[in-house]
C-alpha cells in the first residue's frame, strides 16, 4: 500500500502531522492540568476524560521519543512506552464510550460505579500485552524509529485491539446519537437553540472516543493508490489533533474560563472582570409549557430534563 502513495503526499503530510501532533499534546496536556487545578470541575465524566487525556499525552510524547531515541538504551523503553500509552488510548475510549452510553442511553444514575473496572481495563489489558510481546523480544530499532517488528506482532498487538475497540466505539456512538436525537426532535421552538448544542455533543463524543482512527482502520483495506490516499489524509488530519480537539470541547467554555480568570486574577487584578463568567450562565432543564399540558408531555419534557443534564456534565458547554 505504501507504494500505491505519492511520495510528495507522504513528506507533506508527514510535516502536517508534526504540527498537528504538537498541538495535540499541548492540548491534552493543558485539559489535564485545568482539571487538575480546578477539583469542583472534575465532575465523574469529566475525570474520564481526564484519564484519556494522560493516555493521548504520553502516548503521542514517546511517539515523538521513539523518533528521537532510535540510536540510544532508550529505543527499547520508548518502543515499548509507546505501545502500551497508545493501548491504553483505545481502552479508555471505550471506556468513556460506554460511560456516555450508559449516562445517555440507559439513563444510569449509578454509571459512576464502573469507574474501578475503567482502570483496570485500561490499565492492565495493554500490561498483558505489552509483557506478551516483550517475553518475545518483538521490540526493536526499525532504522531511525523503534516500535515493534513488522507484520504478525502490530497485526495482533496493535491492528487488532484497535480495531476492535473503534469498531465498538462507532455501534456505541450510533446509539448514543440516535438517543440525543430522538430525545430532542419533538423539541418545542423555544428549545430549538439545543439543536446547537445537540451538535456540539456529538462532536465532543465523536473526539472523545476516537472515531477518527476509523479513516486509519479503513485505509488498509484499499490499496489502488487513490482511496487509500484520501483516507490517509482524513487520519493523518484528524487524528493526529484528538487532544486538541478535547480541549476544545471542554476546557473553551465559561465555568473553564471563569476559574482561570478567578486563578490569574489573584497576582492580575485585570483578570477578575471575566470571573462573573461561569455563574452568568443557566443550564434550563425544562421549558415552560401550557398549565394544562398531558402526562406524557410531562414525561417527554423530563426525558428533555435528563437528557440536559446528561450532556452538560458530558460537554461542560454551557447553554446560554
Amino acid at each position: 500500500m505504501a507504494n500505491q502513495i505519492d511520495p510528495t503526499l507522504n513528506t507533506v503530510l508527514g510535516y502536517i502531522v508534526d504540527v498537528l501532533l504538537a498541538l495535540s499534546i499541548a492540548g491534552s496536556f493543558f485539559t489535564v492540568l485545568t482539571f487538575m487545578l480546578f477539583p469542583k470541575l472534575r465532575t465523574y465524566p469529566i475525570r474520564l476524560i481526564l484519564y484519556l487525556c494522560m493516555s493521548i499525552f504520553l502516548a503521542q510524547l514517546f511517539f515523538y521519543i521513539s523518533f528521537e531515541a532510535y540510536d540510544s538504551i532508550m529505543c527499547i523503553p520508548s518502543a515499548l512506552l509507546l505501545h502500551y500509552f497508545f493501548l491504553a488510548d483505545f481502552v479508555w475510549t471505550f471506556c468513556v464510550a460506554f460511560n456516555f452510553y450508559q449516562m445517555i442511553v440507559k439513563r444510569n444514575r449509578d454509571a459512576e460505579s464502573f469507574e474501578k473496572y475503567y482502570h483496570m481495563a485500561s490499565w492492565g489489558l495493554p500490561l498483558i500485552f505489552v509483557i506478551f510481546i516483550s517475553a518475545f523480544k518483538k521490540y526493536i530499532n526499525r532504522g531511525y524509529f523503534c516500535y515493534m517488528e513488522n507484520q504478525l506482532p502490530i497485526f495482533l498487538g496493535f491492528f487488532v485491539p484497535g480495531l476492535l475497540v473503534v469498531c465498538a466505539n462507532a455501534v456505541i456512538f450510533f446509539f448514543i446519537a440516535r438517543e440525543i436525537h430522538d430525545t430532542l426532535k419533538n423539541a418545542p421552538r423555544s428549545d430549538k437553540k439545543e439543536k446547537s448544542k445537540e451538535f456540539r455533543v456529538y462532536f465532543s463524543i465523536f473526539v472523545s472516543i476516537g472515531l477518527s482512527w476509523i479513516f486509519g482502520f479503513i485505509m488498509t483495506f484499499f490499496n489502488d493508490g487513490v482511496t487509500d490516499a484520501i483516507f490517509l489524509v482524513l487520519f493523518s488530519i484528524t487524528t493526529p489533533l484528538q487532544g486538541f480537539l478535547i480541549f476544545i470541547s471542554y476546557c473553551l467554555n465559561d465555568k473553564v474560563l471563569s476559574n482561570y480568570a478567578r486563578l490569574f486574577g489573584r497576582v492580575i487584578p485585570f483578570c477578575r472582570r471575566w470571573e462573573h463568567l461561569g455563574s452568568s450562565t443557566h443550564i434550563s432543564s425544562t421549558t415552560g409549557s401550557n398549565t394544562g399540558s398531558s402526562n406524557s408531555s410531562r414525561s417527554d419534557r423530563s426525558d428533555r430534563s435528563d437528557m440536559s443534564s446528561s450532556t452538560n456534565s458530558i460537554s461542560m458547554t454551557p447553554i446560554k
